[in-house]
């Protein structure tokens, strides 16, 4: 390559595309949704399948970041009817953030359970820096960002909440966050 700092230079121009196209996919995703031409392509899902791929993906970033990152499963979960790829596009987005928001030495744990009353439940908690009660409607506004310390040493679109929360509503699901300042933040999605 000639200079070292070409190698460099190429990495930071892949990096800056990856983003740039993950901020594309996340416009056109959140788009699709709002105007109602994004369809459900459901299928059976393995829920224990699905969260062990997902900490597999995500293993690396906790890993950089110095966190903990494991999973809850209730036994025998049924299978799940949803859309696969959304499904995982919203817990992806969630775990990022949870892994984002956490300092070294703190943990996100995806939990997972059914049953009659609740139906699938899948929550992800951290330990992280939280948010005020104030805050979380901020958080789930399009390219917002709650000010801290930490959104501004990690790069982000301000897509990834609301995104989550609009696919968990086209599978006629919710999604609630609770949290706390400084103590950590639960995300829940029915």
């Amino acid at each position: 390559l000639g200079s070292p700092r070409y190698k460099d230079y190429a990495n930071d121009i892949l990096e800056s595309g990856r983003h740039l196209l993950a901020l594309i996919n996340d416009i056109l995703d959140l788009s699709k949704v709002e105007s109602g031409n994004e369809e459900l392509r459901e299928e059976e899902i393995e829920v224990a399948a699905l969260t062990g791929s997902l900490l597999t993906l995500m293993k690396h970033h906790a890993a950089k970041g110095e966190i903990s990152l494991g999973a809850e499963l209730a036994d025998s979960l049924p299978i799940l009817i949803a859309d696969k790829r959304k499904l995982k596009q919203i817990l992806v987005n969630l775990l990022s953030n949870a892994i984002k928001f956490t300092r070294p030495g703190g943990k996100v744990i995806l939990k997972a359970w059914c049953n009659r009353k609740s139906g699938f439940v899948f929550q992800i908690v951290d330990t992280g820096i939280g948010m005020s009660v104030e805050d979380i409607p901020h958080a789930l506004a399009k390219f917002r960002q709650i000010d801290s310390d930490l959104n501004r040493k990690y790069a982000g679109t301000g897509l990834g909440l609301p995104l989550a929360k609009a696919m968990t509503e086209l599978h006629g699901g919710s999604l609630k966050i609770d949290s706390e300042l400084g103590k950590g933040t639960t995300v829940t999605v029915r």
